[in-house]
């Protein structure tokens, strides 16, 4: 007897069988998907331009401290940089306007990280410390013995020592006149600011003078803290009730 009923279907292919093909995926647009590429935003040429001046001024900060003045050489200049000699009189035509232009620089940085720290040091209990340690940052890096060279190369740059002088000076005057309105600002007379400020960078200055000589950190270390027992004695004896104040705030 003959089974009616409709044959079930099963997972098996039937080759006689037309199937429906299965659903395409739809494929998801770059537009769509939540993981595009990123890509960093092209440089404009003023931007790729400041890029190389910086690494040419950074390369000559660098030669000058290790060979002197007399020993930088523009095609080493270039090489350190790892830029081409074009690029180089491209931005500095001359030696000379190369080297205006790292001490313009560098007094630019010196300038800009000083007085920050002066202003920071408003709120600080030994502000003396910190002007101590600000002029060791200076007069024992690279940058004052750039500027020590140039101030003692020979008469052949007389032009470039009375053009970088003047601006050089008033770098470290106003660096000065920033730390003195911080000593001010710590209730020291004004005077008295000034000579406490002077003595103290003379001190620093005149040790780091003496490493051409004598390297001795420790020798330093132990000086400047007498110098800060007498500058603290100083100040006592000078302001009445200026001990009593410091340490209330200690």
């Amino acid at each position: 007897m003959s089974n009616t009923k409709d044959p079930k279907l099963t997972g098996r292919h039937n080759p006689g069988i037309l199937q429906a093909p299965a659903p395409r995926q739809k494929l998801r647009s770059r537009r769509d998907s939540s993981a595009e590429p990123k890509f960093a935003p092209r440089r404009t040429q003023a931007e790729r331009s400041e890029t190389t001046r910086k690494r040419l001024l950074d390369a000559a900060v660098k030669l000058i401290r290790l060979k002197g003045f007399g020993g930088l050489r523009t095609i080493e200049v270039a090489s350190v940089a790892g830029v081409s000699r074009g690029a180089l009189m491209h931005h500095f035509p001359s030696k000379h306007a190369l080297v205006v232009a790292v001490l313009t620089y560098v007094n630019e940085m010196d300038f800009a990280q000083s007085t920050r720290r002066a202003q920071l040091a408003r709120s600080s209990k030994d502000p003396i410390e910190e002007i101590i340690q600000d002029a060791k940052n200076f007069f024992f890096g690279d940058h004052f013995f750039i500027g020590l060279a140039i101030a003692m190369s020979d008469e052949s740059t007389r032009r470039l020592r009375r053009e970088t002088h003047q601006f050089s000076r008033q770098t470290r005057f106003s660096i000065e006149a920033a730390w003195l309105d911080t000593l001010i600002s710590s209730g020291i007379p004004k005077q008295l600011a000034s000579d406490v400020l002077a003595l103290t960078l003379s001190a620093v200055r005149g040790f780091s003078v003496r490493r051409l000589i004598e390297d001795d950190p420790e020798q330093f270390s132990r000086l400047m803290n007498v110098w800060r027992d007498i500058i603290r004695q100083h100040l006592a004896a000078s302001i009445p009730g200026k001990s009593r104040r410091q340490d209330r705030k200690s």
